[in-house]
């Protein structure tokens, strides 16, 4: 028998998510792909990162289906991911129901991320990766001002960001002043940034081929970051068009 047919037209999302999930289609667990777009220069870049750096605590905004948050739970650090919505939450949920170092929260990024960074953790490494964005949702520019205001210690990479020198990375547009650019990371209040691009040119990369980028406000972390061959830093006054 159909959900529909049991719940009426309106079908609970905790339902949604679980009948989801249950159904156990590969399409569902992966739709884009393994973590983070299918894109190994990434995943390795991210890897080095964590390592490097000596990351600490893992945030996620967008949890989505939890491909990316699965990756991320191999790290054996403590994992935190954020999904506004509901169907997505619950499938997520479950999925994620065995790593005991993750948690899931369903709710707004912003509302969340205020709540979890209320207590700043001091020079404690964090690694933060935005994926909250879809359609007419952009939260980033607050999440960012959240984030840089409540911790010492962090790495941000933002997800589908455009590579200035580089077309063949897609990157997301909604718009006048919605554009995942530069120009964007200009309107957030969150003092200078040091910036970090993929030095692995889009033909090189696998999967999705979506554009990223580093941010971090520490010194000492940047000077970590130049290490990681992976990874270009960017002078602000000599920025690629």
């Amino acid at each position: 028998m159909r959900i529909a047919q049991i719940f009426g037209r309106y079908v609970p999302p905790a339902v949604k998510g679980w009948a989801r999930y249950r159904r156990g289609l590969y399409k569902d667990f992966f739709p884009f792909g393994t973590a983070m777009n299918g894109q190994t220069a990434r995943l390795e870049a991210t890897r080095e990162i964590i390592h490097k750096c000596q990351i600490k605590t893992i945030i996620e905004t967008g949890t989505y289906r939890g491909t990316t948050t699965e990756w991320f739970a191999g790290f054996d650090i403590p994992v935190i991911s954020i999904e506004v919505h509901s169907p997505s939450y619950e499938f997520a949920k479950r999925r994620l129901k065995r790593y005991k170092n993750v948690s899931v929260r369903l709710g707004n990024s912003v509302n969340v991320l205020r709540t979890i960074l209320s207590q700043p953790e001091g020079a404690m490494p964090t690694f933060v990766y935005l994926d909250a964005h879809w359609e007419n949702y952009l939260p980033l520019k607050e999440e960012l001002e959240i984030i840089c205001s409540n911790l010492a210690s962090f790495v941000i990479l933002i997800d589908d960001f455009k590579v200035p020198d580089d077309k063949g990375y897609a990157y997301d547009d909604y718009g006048s002043g919605k554009a995942l650019t530069e120009e964007y990371l200009d309107l957030c209040n969150v003092g200078p940034l040091q910036k970090f691009y993929p030095s692995v040119p889009s033909f090189e990369e696998t999967g999705a081929r979506r554009g990223w980028i580093v941010l971090t406000t520490s010194e000492s972390i940047s000077k970590t970051l130049e290490t990681i061959p992976l990874l270009k830093k960017v002078d602000a006054k000599n920025a690629p068009n």
